[in-house]
Order: C-alpha cells, then structure tokens, then sequence
C-alpha cells in the first residue's frame, strides 16, 4: 500500500507558483464546455483545514479516474488482453479513512472492449454511461449496469441525461448526424430527428432540457421537443453571415454577426427577432448568470437578455467561467497565464483580484475547487473558490501527486507518482 505524505499546510497563498500544465483538449464542439474548465486561476487567502479522508486506489499508468456520485470508476488497459480491451472497476467513495494494510474493494469490475479514450461519465437510474472519444468519428456511449457491471448497450453518439429522466444521444459530423432520445434500459430509440453539420444545441431551463434547436449555417432554424422530436418552431433567419454556431442561453438564440458588429437575439418562442445590439469587435457571445457576456478585443461587454441594453464595459476580461451570489468568476491574460477575478455581477467592478489556479470541472450546484503547484515541497495546493467572500480557501497541500486531477462535489482525485490515484474527500 503506498502512503501518501500529505505534508504541512505551509504554502503561502498569496505566492504565485506557475501554473500547471493545460490539459489536452478532448474533441468535439460538445466536449468543449468541459475542457474550458480546467483553464483558470486564483490568489488564495489561507483558512483551516476540513475534516479530510484520503484513501490510495490502486492504478497502472494509462488508467484514468472518474467521481461521480458515490462512486469512483477506475478504466485501465486490461492486462493479458487484445488491444482495446480495458477493465472498468467500480470503488465506493470512502466514508472513513482505510487502515494502511486495506486497500479498497470494487464494488464490481468488468472487462469491455473499447476503442479510444474515456473522458466523460454520467449515471442515470442503475445505469453509468461512459463516452469515448473516436479516431474518425464521434466515439459511442458505453453503458453498464451500476449494480453490477454488466454491459447493457452500446451505441454511437455522445449522451445527455437529464435530470426529468430523458436520455439524448447525439452524433455529428461533416454530413450532419441525428439527435435522439433512447431508453435508457435498453438503448432502444424512441425517436430521431436528423441534425445539420454543425449539430444541435440544448435549451436548458433550471437544470433540464426544454427545447433541441437546429441551427444550421444555411436554412432554417428547428426548435423541437426534447420529449417527442416534434417540431415546435421553424424559420430561415439568414444566418450566412454569422461567426460561428449560434448560441443558446435565456430563452434565445443568438447569432453574432462581426462584420456589422452585432449581436442579434431571436426569442426560441417563435423565432421572432427580439433585439439587436451594436458591439465593436464582437468574437462571441455566451450566458454569464444573469447577463449576456461578449468578449473581443481584450474586453468585456456585459448586455441585458431582456433588451440587449449594454450594462457594463470591463476591460482586459477574456470571458466568465462562474455566476454565484451575485458575483462573477472571470478570466484573464496575466504573466504566468490566465488570472481570475471576481466581478460584481451588476457593475462589473472587479472586487477581488485572484492568482493562477486550475479550476477542475464543476456542476452549476457543486463547490468550485482548484490545484496549483505548491510554491515549495512539490505536489499540489488544493483550494475551494468562494465567489461570495471573494477569495480561495486553501484546503489542502498534496505532496504525493503528479496531477491530473478531477473533481466531483467534495471530492478530489489526483494521480500520484507511483501511477496509483489519490482520492481525497472534504467534509466541511
């Protein structure tokens, strides 16, 4: 059993250390949203030490690590096997630390044979679905039984499970692809619909899927039910001279037009155009809590959703990766690379200036966590970003790790030196 020197929480926090290496970037538009967060940073401010449990699970080099749930998913290179084949093992996220000499016990573990490389998990009601990634083209959704391991099904596309109990799966490529909802016992389709190149987006509203929008870059615009494929809405809106795919957020679709310096907002109720607003150097346009942001030319325009009205400039802001209690989590170009500050949400007034950290992949209702080199001893500082207080409060210092962290709630998964992850849980 490897032990792991957890050290002395001596770090200073507001020392800045360089930050880690940026992770590689995993695929499809998709898997984008994913990716962006593990690209960002803060200055911390130091706070005692939460009741922690660590446990070591075993690992080979080549394995990767997911938390979701209650549960920890080790996928690794099955040994003795062809090529392609892994073994998928399921741990229980400990409650209590293990004696040194007790190594975890899976749940269950299984061996599947699976091209490419897992990188998203996601569980529904006795079921955890596994994306991987393909060389030529979208990849499949592997999907086991979560009691036992058994595989259930498996199909090409990337899953959406949402919390009303609808599983969307979706492929793409440069001919166009399909959006469908499938039973997720089964895998059996209830329906399809075709999609353009440029694939669907979701409508979300408080967490769930209230629409599937279509928007190619010629032709009209689909809004359809996410429960029946029906089509609900339709209309060309001329979007040839848009950049980029349109975006979904507040009930709207938006299109940025650069060459006129424009955002146009067209309500997804209808498709009627809602408003249109001037901004010089538009690149894009994005959701940041309860405005609109439009970054381009190393600033940042903060508009209303309802009017279009502008409500604040900031500069040298590059985007917003967080809304919490009124305050925003945003980026930007610092010397040892990206900075975050937290903005008031209703002036854009910057009220706390934070260091380089790399933020791990979070949900809208989990605690924002973040790694950063420690600045002496080696291994990782640890720290959860509280929005509302404007600061990070270190929790931890890792010595043993090499990186390659995920989080999930209160929990942190890194890869240690010896190969084997380290799993941490924080209880506050």
């Amino acid at each position: 059993m490897t032990l792991i020197d957890l050290g002395e929480l001596r770090d200073e926090p507001g020392r800045e250390a360089p930050p880690p290496r940026p992770p590689r970037a995993v695929g499809r538009p998709l898997r984008v949203a994913l990716v962006l967060a593990f690209l960002v940073a803060t200055v911390a401010a130091a706070a005692p030490v939460p009741a922690r449990i660590a446990v070591v699970v075993p690992a080979r080099l080549g394995s990767e690590a997911f938390p979701h749930g209650d549960r920890l998913y080790v996928v690794e290179p099955a040994e003795g096997e062809p090529e392609g084949t892994v073994e998928v093992r399921a741990y229980a996220l400990p409650e209590r630390a293990l004696p040194d000499d007790a190594p975890p016990t899976p749940v269950w573990r299984t061996r599947i044979v699976a091209e490419g490389r897992f990188w998203q998990v996601q569980t529904g009601p006795g079921t955890v679905l596994f994306s991987v990634t393909g060389d030529q083209d979208d990849g499949q959704t592997v999907t086991l039984d979560d009691g036992t391991g058994r595989e259930r099904w498996r199909q090409p596309g990337h899953p959406w499970f949402d919390p009303s109990g609808i599983l969307l799966m979706q492929t793409g490529g440069a001919q166009g692809g399909t959006v469908r909802s499938v039973d997720p016992a089964s895998g059996r389709a209830l329906w399809s619909v075709p999609t353009p190149p440029e694939a669907a987006t979701y409508a979300l509203r408080d967490g769930r899927v209230e629409w599937i929008v279509l928007a190619p870059a010629k032709g009209r615009v689909e809004v359809r039910d996410p429960r029946s494929g029906a089509l609900v809405h339709a209309a060309d809106l001329g979007l040839g001279e848009a950049s980029g795919h349109p975006v979904v957020a507040h009930g709207l679709l938006l299109v940025v037009r650069p060459p006129a310096g424009a955002v146009t907002a067209y309500g997804l109720d209808g498709l009627r155009r809602q408003w249109e607003a001037r901004v010089p150097m538009v690149e894009h346009v994005n959701e940041c809590g309860e405005l609109l942001c439009v970054p381009g030319g190393n600033r940042l325009v903060a508009l209303d959703p309802a009017t279009g009205a502008l409500r604040w400039v900031g500069e040298q802001w590059l985007g917003v990766l967080s809304a919490r209690g009124g305050q925003l989590l945003a980026i930007a170009p610092g010397g040892g690379g990206e900075r975050l500050g937290v903005l008031d949400a209703v002036t854009g007034r910057e009220v706390a200036d934070l260091g380089t950290w790399q933020l791990m992949p979070w949900y809208a209702d989990e605690r924002l966590l973040a790694v950063r080199p420690a600045v002496a001893g080696g291994g990782l500082v640890v720290a959860e970003l509280d929005l509302a207080a404007g600061r990070a409060r270190v929790l931890d210092v890792l010595r043993d790790v090499s990186g390659d962290c995920r989080s999930r709630a209160d929990t942190v998964v890194c890869r240690l030196r010896t190969g084997e992850f380290g799993v941490w849980r924080y209880r506050d």
